[in-house]
């Protein structure tokens, strides 16, 4: 790599912006959803997530992290122990269940109200958005796919679910045409469900219930359906969920193709996303910029070190996060 090791210090974003103010791609994860909306971090989820009945097993499991994708892959290992040792499995695999749906419950009820964010806030997210030819969302949030309406008009957005009466995606119809930006969610996302047969679709909002009010209740016809959401924690269980969802596996597809300079807000890039990482070292001569949370030196140094060992970049840049208009201050509402 020609990137000298990191320092721990960060540049700000307009002394690089202009290595990307071309054509390029933007892999946003949590920080921008925890920017605007502080109760988007883990720690708060399972605060929530207490009022979603979890039994004292649940509970116990939670008894080193609050973490949810650690848990759900730990139950993922024990039923593999179990099945292959000839141990019954069910009782995990009820945990596991149980488990993931208080994760729904839990970001269902954490999540903020589009009446308490501004339209001048979305549409700042919406402005910064449309700069990039491929926008990549791993967030579950409605965020970026409000701010992609914001203003009456999704153009230039596509999301490639089409359709009259149901928006579903077809793999044989992903074409994206000059003057579109596509914006993929790989990781799934709230208004996102996939049925019982495997097809998935996109919620609309109701007149009278929004696409949160929606969110985890049975699908009329379709008792099978639920929200696609990629709640495995490690990265291997992360691409299987991917893989065996014809939507999810197009997106890191597409991730996989684009050989464009990657800008990365918000995304930690760890051992839970080598799925990710993997997708971004497809294409070494590129550069990629990485956000990071303004940290004393010595934190920032080890984590900075721990990127720009997982990244085959032949130039890396890290980036102080508050400096970008995805973390300006200015979007936060709580």
């Amino acid at each position: 790599m020609s990137t000298p090791p990191p320092d721990g210090t960060l540049r700000s974003w307009s002394s690089i912006r202009g290595e990307f103010d071309d054509a390029c791609a933007l892999l946003c994860g949590n920080g921008l959803s925890i920017n605007v909306w502080s109760r988007f971090d883990y720690a708060s989820l399972f605060d929530h997530a207490l009022d979603a009945n979890l039994s004292e097993v649940d509970l116990a499991l939670f008894s080193e992290t609050q973490n949810f994708e650690r848990v759900l892959s730990d139950l993922v290992t024990a039923i593999r122990v179990d099945q292959a040792i000839g141990i019954e499995a069910e009782p995990v695999l009820e945990r596991y269940r149980s488990i993931q749906r208080a994760l729904g419950h839990a970001i269902r009820e954490v999540h903020v109200r589009r009446v308490d964010v501004p339209d001048e806030a979305l549409l700042a997210i919406r402005s910064e958005l449309k700069r990039y030819a491929w926008v990549f969302s791993t967030s579950y949030d409605l965020l970026a796919y409000w701010a992609m309406g914001c203003g009456g008009s999704y153009r230039p957005f596509v999301d490639l679910f089409k359709g009259d009466d149901k928006l579903r995606f077809e793999a044989d119809q992903t074409d994206v045409y000059a003057g579109q930006v596509p914006v993929y969610f790989p990781h799934g996302a709230l208004h996102l469900v996939v049925g019982g047969d495997g097809e998935t679709w996109k919620m609309r909002g109701q007149s009278m219930r929004s696409l949160l009010d929606q969110f985890g209740e049975p699908i009329p016809g379709d008792a099978a359906a639920r929200p696609l959401l990629v709640t495995e924690g490690t990265s291997r269980d992360k691409l299987r969920a991917i893989e065996g969802n014809a939507y999810l596996a197009h997106c890191l597809g597409a991730m996989r193709k684009v050989d464009l300079p990657f800008v990365v807000f918000g995304a930690s890039l760890g051992d839970n996303d080598n799925h990710l990482v993997e997708a971004l070292n497809g294409f070494p001569s590129r550069p990629v910029a990485v956000s990071m949370v303004r940290e004393p030196p010595s934190t920032l140094r080890r984590r900075q070190a721990e990127v720009y060992a997982r990244l085959q970049s032949e130039t890396l840049y890290f980036f102080d996060a508050a400096t970008h208009p995805l973390g300006s201050p200015a979007l936060r509402v709580g």
